[in-house]
């Protein structure tokens, strides 16, 4: 996590097209799943409104996936969500 808002910017900003481009479905198959549905559950509360504006979208996008939705259940509070 760098302390440099523009640089969480910029991560969640090229992180969401990404995840645009592979698809949801295709990243839930990853061994990486667990840790990008953390990353974007820390994104989507980060203090910086461009970075948390990035971090919502990927956790809509996330939980339009049954394996997602649990993943984001367990790392957030059913409040963050």
């Amino acid at each position: 996590r760098s302390c440099h808002a523009q640089v969480r910017k910029c991560g969640a900003e090229l992180l969401l097209s990404l995840m645009e481009r592979i698809g949801v479905t295709k990243l839930a198959g990853t061994a990486r799943a667990e840790r990008l549905a953390h990353v974007a559950g820390k994104l989507a509360q980060d203090c910086h409104q461009d970075t948390r504006h990035y971090g919502q979208e990927m956790v809509k996008m996330l939980l339009s996936h049954q394996k997602f939705k649990m993943l984001l259940e367990q790392s957030l509070s059913t409040r963050d969500l």
